[in-house]
């Protein structure tokens, strides 16, 4: 089993955003948050620690720090991961965090980085050149929410910061849109890296869904398709991740455009992701129950 990362879900009763393109509104199976529901965490934690193992013993060396909500509104479960992580036979060392720094202030990243042991923050961007945009279309209530800013700190801590991009007709509000355009924004960021996420929407009516067909049109798909072949021609080949998707040095920056955000492609033998849910339970997709794996 080929395995990119272990992706595991922090609970929360509701996430303190509500993205128009958020995929989780679109995939709203229920899983039981055992977690909180258990009266010791001790036998949440037992089930943990057999997932974490299960996933290193696998091949897995990346664990993501995501899920239906943002994982800084849950400090209890990331200090009872960390205390699980420290006790494998085998710890996760690249530990990764998937946010849009909504009231992540110095604080909250001196706990993520040693409490947790964060290594990379996965900063989900809506729009590049425009924090009002930005904080509008993930819908926050931090209204203090500036990209340069969080960056910046981040980057103080010597924490890798990655700037996942979510493409959409309005990823750039002030600038030309084009290739070099928003490398260069991302570079005054001081981004390490930079994946190109194209919008995933299921065939439902959910407001996301409408809201991704109305503002990802052609302007979007075009763009994502001159990307792809202008990284192809002019970036540097460095290797292809475990699903498939292929990794270039372009312009100076870890570059990936990754096209199948909810790995839904059939034609590889690699599961893309492993999931823990908040049930203490592993799937192999976001989207599914029935890829239980025990």
């Amino acid at each position: 089993m080929n395995i990119q990362s272990l992706s595991v879900c922090v609970p929360a009763k509701r996430c303190i955003n509500d993205c128009k393109f958020c995929c989780s509104k679109m995939h709203t199976a229920d899983y039981r948050d055992n977690f909180t529901d258990i009266l010791r965490y001790s036998d949440y934690s037992d089930d943990m620690r057999k997932r974490l193992t299960y996933a290193r013993d696998n091949g897995c060396n990346t664990c993501m720090l995501t899920g239906n909500n943002e994982p800084q509104q849950n400090k209890e479960f990331l200090r009872v991961f960390s205390e699980v992580n420290k006790t494998l036979p085998s710890p996760f060392l690249n530990i990764e965090m998937q946010t849009s720094g909504a009231f992540i202030d110095a604080d909250f990243l001196d706990f993520f980085k040693y409490s947790v042991g964060l290594t990379t923050a996965a900063v989900s961007i809506a729009c590049l050149d425009d924090d009002e945009a930005n904080r509008e279309m993930i819908q926050t209530k931090d209204s203090g929410l500036k990209l340069s800013d969080l960056c910046k700190e981040i980057k103080k801590r010597n924490i890798n910061l990655r700037l996942c991009l979510n493409m959409n007709d309005s990823m750039l509000l002030n600038h030309s849109y084009t290739p070099e355009t928003i490398v260069s924004l991302c570079g005054e960021l001081g981004a390490d890296q930079i994946t190109f996420r194209a919008l995933w929407s299921s065939d439902d009516d959910t407001d996301q869904s409408k809201w991704i067909n109305e503002n990802v049109t052609d302007i979007t798909y075009n763009f994502i398709k001159e990307l792809k072949a202008d990284v192809i021609a002019k970036g540097k080949y460095l290797d292809t991740l475990e699903y498939g998707a292929s990794r270039y040095d372009y312009y100076g920056f870890s570059v990936v455009v990754d096209e199948d955000s909810m790995s839904q492609e059939k034609n590889t033998e690699a599961v893309k992701y492993l999931i823990l849910r908040p049930d203490g339970h592993l799937y192999s997709k976001w989207d599914s129950k029935a890829s239980l794996i025990f």
